[in-house]
């Protein structure tokens, strides 16, 4: 389960922000995650609740925000959502590969006190 080791990550990262910060305690994280990110919020939210124990962020709440997977297509230039199996084009029906939205995964926003 890679969600464990990529919410050690997001721990780290806000712990280093939040001192930065001068925050004693983080009480929201929140993540935005593409749907091509290749990670499920159910495992995220549950390795999240296990890790942040005896951390700065134990108690704290983690929001995920999905974001859709867009491509636009090189030839008529259409904006158009697309998933892992179905990248083609619902205009002119070519394939393609300028993604332009759905590999997000990063922390959006940290709240603490």
């Amino acid at each position: 389960m890679h969600e464990v080791s990529i919410i050690e990550n997001v721990i780290k990262i806000v712990t280093e922000k939040a001192n930065e910060n001068k925050l004693i305690k983080v009480t929201k994280v929140s993540l935005k995650i593409g749907d091509l990110a290749g990670v499920t919020a159910e495992c995220l939210n549950f390795a999240f609740n296990i890790c942040i124990i005896d951390t700065m962020l134990e108690g704290s709440t983690l929001e995920i925000q999905k974001v859709s997977a867009v491509a636009e297509c090189f030839d008529c230039k259409q904006k158009f959502l697309i998933d892992h199996f179905n990248k083609l084009c619902p205009c002119c029906n070519k394939f393609c590969s300028s993604i332009i939205h759905g590999y997000e995964l990063y922390v959006n926003t940290i709240e603490g006190d």
